[in-house]
């Protein structure tokens, strides 16, 4: 059960969930869903879901702080402005795709973004573009730096089990 407003933090904005993806193959796109299941550690059947990772500067596992990929529908349309290009829900690698968020190029850790009947997930870190997104266009990664128009990573606190759907509301919360 999701705790009472007052122990939220301050609600900061209200959206909806443009799409839900998810993938069990490593790297770009994942893919809309009708509906996914929210595990303990990210969307159930999807890759980057589990609790250690694999960490890029030691080769160790280490707690799994990117479970779950959310990025905004308005930092998709400007980069699909600013580039020509058409990038569809999921190519970015994103298991949530939000709208009426806005940008999370200001959104920190420590934030919370509440949906579903009892869905909690807490930033973790900005999310840096990876090389793999050049496929679209090869200055992605370099507009994405320069403009902040990229993701948030974020870990499950609440909700395991809980399914979500394009559509579900979805709250930021400091």
């Amino acid at each position: 059960m999701l705790a009472p407003l007052a122990q939220r933090g301050q609600l900061l904005k209200t959206g909806k969930i443009v799409a839900v993806c998810i993938s069990s193959e490593p790297n770009i796109p994942k893919y809309p869903q009708e509906e996914v299941e929210m595990g303990e550690y990210g969307l159930v059947g999807d890759i980057h879901a589990g609790p250690t990772r694999i960490s890029h500067r030691t080769g160790k596992p280490k707690f799994n702080d990117r479970q779950v990929s959310i990025v905004a529908q308005e930092d998709l349309d400007f980069l699909n402005a600013q580039l020509g290009i058409v990038l569809k829900l999921g190519d970015l690698g994103e298991n949530i795709t939000t709208q009426g968020l806005g940008s999370f190029s200001h959104v920190v850790p420590g934030m919370c973004l509440f949906f579903g009947k009892d869905v909690v997930l807490e930033i973790t870190e900005q999310n840096d573009p990876c090389q793999h997104i050049n496929q679209f266009h090869h200055l992605l990664v370099k507009i994405s730096y320069r403009t902040r128009t990229r993701g948030v990573l974020a870990v499950v606190k609440a909700g395991a089990g809980s399914k979500i759907h394009p559509g579900d509301m979805i709250c930021l919360h400091s």
